[in-house]
């Protein structure tokens, strides 16, 4: 069987590739596929994601894993039948980044040698975040510096506020033990 598979991201709305793999294919050459095509060198671990109609996850196909079958030990065939059939592709589980793809065609009898991006369209979500300037963190010099300007101010440089004054008489003196000396 060849499977169509087309794949859609969430974050970049014309960007759509549709790939073409057997299904004897591992879930691992349906990943490496996807990073080829979107032009991604190797990055955190992924995970396939096998979901029911409204994209809710059933079934984890994670690319290393003590507990469950892995990309590399899982075909395509075994857990994929029926065109309409929904997954997820999450390339980065701490941002719950990923790519959402669908079983579009299945072709029975036809064959290819590789899997192939037959059609692409727009441009892949980048795979990191760009991530905003890094603020300069002080130096020992400058903690130093502020808290000397801190010590050397005076009191009479610090105005009161309204938090700072209270009125004696709203203080219940009840409960406290007063002695003398």
């Amino acid at each position: 069987m060849l499977y169509t598979i087309t794949a859609v991201s969430p974050e970049v709305e014309d960007f759509i590739i549709e790939l073409l793999i057997e299904s004897d294919a591992t879930f691992a050459d349906l990943h490496k596929l996807i990073r080829d095509t979107c032009e991604w060198g190797p990055f955190k671990p992924s995970t396939f994601y096998i979901c029911d109609h409204r994209w809710h996850r059933e079934r984890s196909i994670p690319e290393k894993s003590y507990e469950e079958e892995t990309m590399d030990e899982v075909e395509l065939g075994d857990l994929l039948d029926d065109e309409g059939q929904r997954l997820q592709y999450v390339f980065d589980a701490a941002a719950s980044r990923g790519l959402l793809l669908e079983v579009s065609h299945i072709s029975y009898g036809k064959h290819i040698d590789e899997p192939h991006c037959h059609r692409s369209h727009g441009t892949p979500p980048p795979l990191q975040l760009e991530s905003p300037e890094p603020v300069k963190a002080p130096t020992n010099a400058d903690l130093l510096a502020q808290l000397n300007a801190a010590a050397l101010a005076s009191d009479d440089d610090i105005e009161p506020t309204d938090d700072d004054l209270f009125d004696i008489e709203e203080i219940d003196l009840e409960g406290f033990d007063f002695t003398e000396g």
